[in-house]
């Protein structure tokens, strides 16, 4: 597959790729305030790197498909929250609210019979965790993506 997500560097503006066939050598990372619970929302990129193929049936979701319970904490609703909605612009407090956590989140075809559509996809992502959190790495949710490859003129 050639489709690839990318996260955008203001500092040397240039787009830096964030997965190569599920390496996870550039992972995203967020940190966040656990006493206090916190939510972090971040802009990332999904593009085709390849002229011959356009893409249909394009899902990306965020795995584990639920909230992943946090360990040793002080509330029941413990939970690392995760969303993912598909705009350019920054999503509003009401957009997200009305997303659940997990949710697969589809973009259009991705090109055409005629020709690749190389051009950035923006999304978003917000991780949130709930207050009383304890500190430590977690590292088990991924971004799952899918998609039906199909070759220009084919």
């Amino acid at each position: 597959m050639a489709l690839f997500i990318y996260k955008y560097n203001e500092d040397n503006s240039e787009f830096i790729e964030i997965s190569k066939n599920g390496a996870g050598t550039s992972p995203i990372q967020t940190t966040h305030n656990g006493t206090d619970g916190q939510v972090v929302e971040e802009k990332l990129y999904l593009k085709n790197d390849d002229q011959s193929l356009f893409f249909t049936n394009v899902e990306l979701s965020a795995t584990p498909p639920k909230m992943v319970r946090v360990g040793d904490i002080n509330y029941p609703e413990a939970f690392i929250n995760y969303k993912i909605i598909i705009q350019d612009e920054q999503p509003t407090e009401s957009e997200w609210l009305a997303v659940e956590s997990g949710n697969k989140v589809n973009f259009e075809t991705i090109g055409t019979n005629q020709a690749a559509d190389l051009s950035y996809k923006p999304f978003w992502i917000q991780v949130g965790i709930a207050p009383g959190t304890r500190v430590q790495t977690i590292d088990g949710v991924s971004l799952y993506l899918s998609a039906e490859a199909n070759t220009i003129g084919g």
